[in-house]
């Protein structure tokens, strides 16, 4: 009899990390391989599936690889908008420096493919529904409660498979000519289901269009499922993805293919595509924005703030401690950075802020001449323990939240993409409605002159790139920001080793900010061999 024994594995790593699970561990607890009829028998098992999925979000395996959160850190650290001054303990030291290493190239490869290995365990496991579920967004009759429940979760697991194909794009592939993209390139190894039952050991490297097109595949067919299966399936929490989580996943993949002469389904470019999912999530008006009363408040700690979309509760069963993002970052909590080893915003970056004179985000970071000298102690921090800094008295619990997405980072991309397909008034629009609710009280005047002065296509571009830098730091989105349009960046003097130095990440220079297909794969993937993503040889 057939063995579902990949599908175990992953029921078991949601094992006290959600309750979804419980009755299919306890049923037969004394066996590490389950049997494909007991699997069918059991209640509520796609589900236990997707939670054990989920898990790997956030699952722990050293102090810098604790899942999503810490691949956002690699990515703001490797870009220069995190910088850390000092670093005693070695966490993300290469980053900081500028390096890829193997270990680090392997955790990202691993993490992502992970997640599309479990995730096509998932569609096999499936695979006799998948019919009545297509069928029943366009039948008119009323779906079974099976067929309900799975179309749902069905969802679920394709937009995180078309979620993590994409991250993989962003992490292993060149910087591309928005205008002239190398879609012909050949990128990363693509597997869907059908590998899974027919065994594939390796898949050869698809080209960057290919990958962008089971992306798109799986994304905009997540967004159909989940519109309609929502209407008969309670979200059991924000850990799970909803019908605009998958919206704003498209539309920033869309935003990272970039070819506006380059269509993609309906006659519709990339842009047009990004710009359409991004006010689709606003215009939904299901996730409200942080008001600016609300900006230095929240600590940007907590799952139930109704502009966080997707996110994960930490509670005391789940927590990694100091193998964490807080325990990384906050120096209101018993952390690295309460520590000596702060992690701040680049000096240079902070100078821009207050330059503005009207921007409230000012107040996210501590001053230069300030103990925990630009440390985020206005955005990620534990707000409990706000007034205190003594390593005696601070938060020793981490149950701060992780945040994966929130409503903002809709504005932004919807700004970014109306101003590449050439549009600057829509673009300024949506700039304008994220950066109303950012101003200090009595600094209208200087909003207003700045809002004034964006008239032109270069001073645009500029805004976009300021807003991403400084609405979303330390969320994950700077490393491809600054290569999709910035390029080049001068860093601040608060760096280990790249003080005020130049990123370029044009020609030889920008290997640095690519990463190779681990060794791992070439070595065991027969269809690679030696070949690597930077050579493609």
């Amino acid at each position: 009899m057939k063995n579902v024994k990949y599908l175990f594995a992953t029921l078991v790593l949601g094992l006290g990390l959600t309750s979804c699970g419980d009755s299919f561990l306890t049923q037969y607890p004394e066996g590490a391989t389950l049997l494909e009829d007991q699997y069918q028998q059991l209640p509520d098992r796609l589900q236990g599936a997707i939670f054990g999925i989920y898990s790997k979000l956030y699952s722990y395996g050293d102090h810098d690889t604790f899942g999503k959160r810490s691949m956002d850190m690699y990515s703001d650290i490797q870009s220069g908008d995190m910088a850390m001054k000092k670093n005693s303990y070695g966490w993300f030291e290469n980053y900081e420096r500028g390096y890829y290493y193997a270990y680090n190239r392997s955790y990202a490869w691993s993490f992502y493919y992970e997640i599309i290995n479990l995730t096509n365990i998932c569609d096999m496991a499936i695979e006799s529904d998948v019919a009545a579920i297509l069928d029943g967004m366009t039948s008119g009759e009323e779906p079974t409660e099976v067929i309900a429940q799975n179309g749902y979760y069905y969802g679920q697991i394709l937009a995180l498979r078309g979620w993590a194909y994409a991250n993989l794009l962003d992490i292993y592939t060149d910087p591309r000519d928005p205008d002239g993209a190398d879609l012909d390139v050949n990128a990363i190894p693509v597997y869907v289901g059908t590998d899974i039952k027919a065994g594939t050991l390796g898949a050869p490297l698809s080209t960057v269009d290919e990958v962008y097109g089971r992306i798109y595949e799986d994304l905009s067919e997540a967004i159909d499922l989940l519109d309609f299966y929502s209407q008969y399936n309670q979200r059991g929490s924000k850990l799970e993805i909803d019908a605009d989580v998958a919206r704003l996943m498209l539309a920033y993949a869309m935003l990272n293919h970039g070819d506006k002469g380059y269509t993609v389904a309906d006659g519709k470019n990339c842009y047009q595509i990004a710009l359409e999912q991004a006010k689709a999530a606003i215009d939904g008006g299901k996730y409200p924005m942080l008001k600016n009363t609300e900006l230095t408040t929240t600590g940007f700690s907590d799952v139930t703030a109704a502009n966080w979309m997707w996110g994960q509760d930490v509670t005391v069963e789940t927590t990694t401690a100091l193998g964490s993002f807080f325990g990384q970052v906050d120096i209101h909590s018993y952390s690295y950075a309460a520590a000596g080893d702060t992690k701040g915003i680049d000096s240079k970056l902070y100078d821009e802020i207050a330059a503005m004179a009207w921007d409230a985000r000012v107040n996210w970071f501590r001053a230069g001449d300030e103990k925990f000298p630009y440390c985020p102690d206005g955005k990620f921090y534990s707000p409990k323990y706000k007034n205190t800094t003594n390593l005696d008295k601070v938060d020793r619990d981490w149950l701060c939240d992780n945040i994966f997405m929130r409503i903002e980072a809709a504005y932004l991309i919807a700004a970014e993409a109306a101003w590449s397909n050439g549009d600057n008034a829509t673009a300024v629009n949506y700039l304008k409605l994220l950066c109303d609710e950012r101003v200090l009280d009595g600094k209208d005047t200087e909003y207003n002159t700045w809002l004034g002065s964006l008239t032109s296509t270069d001073a645009v571009k500029a805004a976009i790139i300021y807003n991403w830098r400084v609405e979303m730091w330390g969320e994950g989105y700077s490393m491809q920001m600054l290569r999709r349009l910035q390029k080049q960046r001068t860093l601040g003097d608060n760096h280990l080793s790249r003080a005020n130095a130049t990123l370029d990440i044009t020609g030889q220079a920008g290997e640095q900010f690519q990463c190779e297909i681990p060794t791992s794969e070439t070595r065991y993937n027969p269809n690679l061999g030696s070949k690597t993503n930077l050579t493609n040889k």
